[in-house]
């Protein structure tokens, strides 16, 4: 059989069975299950902020309409002898109130429910999706053309749009393929090892509390900056996430040093449908990592950037990118990994995390990147927010988007320390990139109300 006939076979993701049909996990998926439970949710959140009062009622509705779209997201996990699967759900989706902090109350493993939700307060519809259903691409289409939807039944249609679906059309087979296994390349070389990272101490937040903190920049600044450094918006805001882990890393004692890993790494998840075509819906990123090794610090914040520039200009490229793809989908074409059964796939898929994805990670930056809409939707809606999904490990996450010229950078955190945040906002407000500092209420550690500018291991900038 030829490489490509097997990728064809293998995207495949839709099966019947003698009753009914099921789909199994894309490549990314499949150790999500694993690694998932009540406090690594595996939920992130896609919110926008309207310019009225949600109504309800007309919510539930446009959620009605629009599920049936998406049937490879209407289902909900099973565990088979050898796999999970996705069965289809005969349980309608509901809009449940938006109390509490986001992302979390759920446990995917053990939860009989759908792996996405809609929650409404006030102003806002928050759309939070499993990583084991979507990346940030799928979920960010739901959500768009759930509100469009919402707007058409209030008399506010919009213009046509690639990225908001109509309800009732028939979904394009392509979107609920597995792109991993489409573009596997037999025999490729797989990524280098690499070195275990450096976590920032700190004791976690009680089970069920996710702090959520986002600043918000002129996105024009923040360009000018990033621009005047021959980097990008996402280079600068990672460097300056390094240098924070830097100055915690060098506020340990010597004695503690020696005991921790010494790499400050940042995972960027990169959207693949960049490098090849494709128009799944379900997860299709992986991702660069730029590092430094703290031992040969102190690095200058415009120092860490050139760093980060250059390494991520090295493996943004889609033959390293290709490596990746060779090493994680070819696992799954095994026939003896095939048939392994599944309480063992587990065992060995958390300490496969551990020591190929989260043990390398000191923290990660999700940039969605410039948010869009048609008209008139664009008029009615006041922000977007995107927070990051919750990790046992990797207690402080950021996520970032743009929307009408502002830049949204939100950390997601269980950590019961600010340190990470308290670093980073201070060190743009040094060159002059001065955030509004919003939190979330129930923080247990409010934010000081003085500008901590000139100095990163001072006071959190002020916040609105």
């Amino acid at each position: 059989m030829s490489t490509n006939i097997a990728n064809i076979r293998m995207a495949r993701t839709l099966f019947q069975s003698a009753s009914d049909h099921y789909y199994v996990l894309d490549n990314a998926a499949i150790i999500m299950p694993a690694i998932s439970d009540r406090v690594a949710t595996s939920l992130f959140r896609i919110a926008l902020v309207l310019d009225r009062p949600v109504d309800l009622p007309i919510l539930q509705r446009a959620l009605a309409n629009v599920a049936p779209r998406f049937p490879y997201f209407l289902v909900e996990l099973r565990r088979g002898f050898f796999w999970y699967y996705f069965q289809p759900s005969r349980r309608p989706p509901t809009v449940i109130a938006d109390l509490g902090s986001p992302c979390q109350g759920l446990d995917p493993r053990k939860d009989r429910g759908h792996l996405f939700r809609v929650r409404a307060r006030g102003s806002r519809i928050a759309c939070e999706f499993s990583h084991i259903l979507a990346d940030g691409y799928g979920g960010l289409i739901f959500a768009k053309t759930l509100l469009a939807e919402y707007f058409r039944l209030q008399g506010v249609p919009s213009a046509p749009a690639p990225d908001v679906f109509l309800p009732g059309t028939e979904p394009n087979p392509h979107e609920w393929e597995d792109a991993y296994h489409r573009y596997f390349r037999e025999n490729w070389p797989h990524p280098d090892p690499r070195p275990r990272a450096f976590r920032p101490p700190s004791p976690a937040l009680p089970l069920g509390q996710y702090r959520v903190l986002t600043g918000i920049f002129d996105l024009e600044a923040v360009r000018e900056a990033a621009q005047s450094r021959d980097a990008t918006v996402t280079e600068l805001l990672t460097a300056a996430l390094i240098f924070a882990y830097q100055g915690i890393w060098e506020s340990l004692p010597p004695r503690v040093r020696k005991r921790k890993e010494c790499m400050a790494a940042v995972e960027i998840p990169v959207n693949m449908r960049r490098f090849y075509p494709s128009r799944t819906l379900r997860n299709f990123t992986l991702f660069i990592l730029p590092a430094v090794d703290l031992r040969l610090g102190p690095y200058t914040f415009e120092e860490l950037v050139r760093i980060v520039h250059h390494r991520v200009a090295l493996e943004n490229d889609e033959r390293e990118i290709a490596r990746q793809i060779s090493r994680n989908a070819g696992g799954g074409r095994n026939l003896l990994v095939r048939l392994v059964p599944l309480v063992l796939k587990n065992f060995f898929a958390r300490l496969l995390y551990d020591s190929l994805g989260e043990g390398l990670i000191t923290g990660l930056i999700s940039n969605l990147g410039a948010m869009t809409l048609p008209a008139p939707l664009d008029e009615r809606v006041r922000r977007f927010e995107f927070v990051p999904a919750p990790s046992r490990n990797l207690k402080t996450n950021l996520a970032v988007c743009s929307w009408k010229g502002e830049l949204h950078v939100t950390f997601g955190s269980r950590a019961r320390s600010r340190e990470v945040e308290r670093r980073f906002f201070s060190l743009l407000s040094s060159i002059n990139l001065r955030a509004r500092i919003e939190c979330d209420a129930d923080d247990p550690e409010p934010a000081s109300r003085n500008p901590g500018a000139e100095n990163p291991s001072g006071p959190m900038p002020s916040e609105s």
